[in-house]
């Protein structure tokens, strides 16, 4: 725990002496209002536009960074050679996917990696010195603040992220979908898996829904991944699950963000 601690210590510490300059991988979202969340007319005939992701509301962020791509095996194996932890596995079928002595499954070096709960996302991004976006920080970096419904603008590309409908069958390396681009050049938030948030799934201002699930029970999920179809899972605004934290699941890993410091920083 000391060396973990250390680590930590250490990596915020460089961040933190790099002033207003991105860290290596991050871009930056900067500070002010956007809209959040969905409205009725949002949806298209036959679809069904998620009653928790309504209704749509301004909200104000604080400058940020968060991260170009989802965190790779490779970035990950890193971490774990560094402190440890416990390599990720597939909870129902070890065989399928397994890291063997530190080492992740062949080929997937540049992958997302996934079958991480949100506890590993949350010590991965501590010990780099940042810390998991939140829910409204991920919606603004994959929108911007002209209350688009995918990365890229209007009308779902098949061809432009890694869907169900793209029939890829698993992820892709990070950022090879040049498509599935936000306004702040953040890549895959519409596809290749789905990212875990540092926000509690509650119910949005204004709305009137109440649910069980709501509290701090579950951690919400956000984007679209290879797993699921396009609609409507691969909108920006869709709260696409929400799970315990301690879920791991082939189609969840997840990116880190930071608060901004210098020019525009709250």
């Amino acid at each position: 725990m000391a060396a973990l601690s250390l680590l930590m210590a250490s990596a915020g510490a460089a961040r933190a002496a790099q002033g207003s300059e991105a860290p290596d991988g991050m871009v930056e979202v900067p500070a002010g209002p956007f809209t959040m969340g969905a409205d009725g007319s949002d949806g298209r005939v036959g679809v069904q536009i998620g009653v928790d992701s309504l209704p749509r509301h301004q909200v104000q962020v604080a400058a940020f960074w968060i991260d170009r791509t989802e965190v790779t095996h490779k970035a990950y194996r890193e971490f774990v050679a560094a402190t440890g932890r416990d390599t990720p596995v597939d909870p129902k079928f070890a065989d399928f996917y397994s890291w063997t002595d530190g080492e992740f499954p062949p080929g997937l070096a540049n992958h997302p990696v996934v079958y991480v709960d949100w506890y590993d996302a949350d010590a991965y991004c501590r010990w780099r010195g940042a810390r998991l976006p939140t829910e409204a920080e991920w919606e603004k970096a994959a929108r911007g603040t002209d209350g688009r419904t995918y990365p890229w603008g209007e009308g779902f590309d098949e061809t432009a992220c890694n869907v169900r409908e793209t029939a890829v069958g698993w992820s892709t390396p990070v950022g090879t979908m040049d498509g599935d681009r936000s306004p702040y050049g953040v890549m895959d938030m519409c596809g290749n898996v789905s990212e875990w948030t540092q926000s509690w799934y509650q119910a949005y201002p204004g709305s009137t829904l109440e649910r069980a699930a709501f509290g701090e029970k579950y951690k919400v999920v956000r984007g679209g991944s290879w797993l699921l179809r396009a609609e409507p899972f691969a909108r920006v605004t869709h709260r696409t699950l929400s799970f315990k934290p301690t879920k791991r699941h082939r189609g969840i890993g997840f990116r880190c963000a930071m608060d901004a410091t210098g020019d525009g920083a709250p």
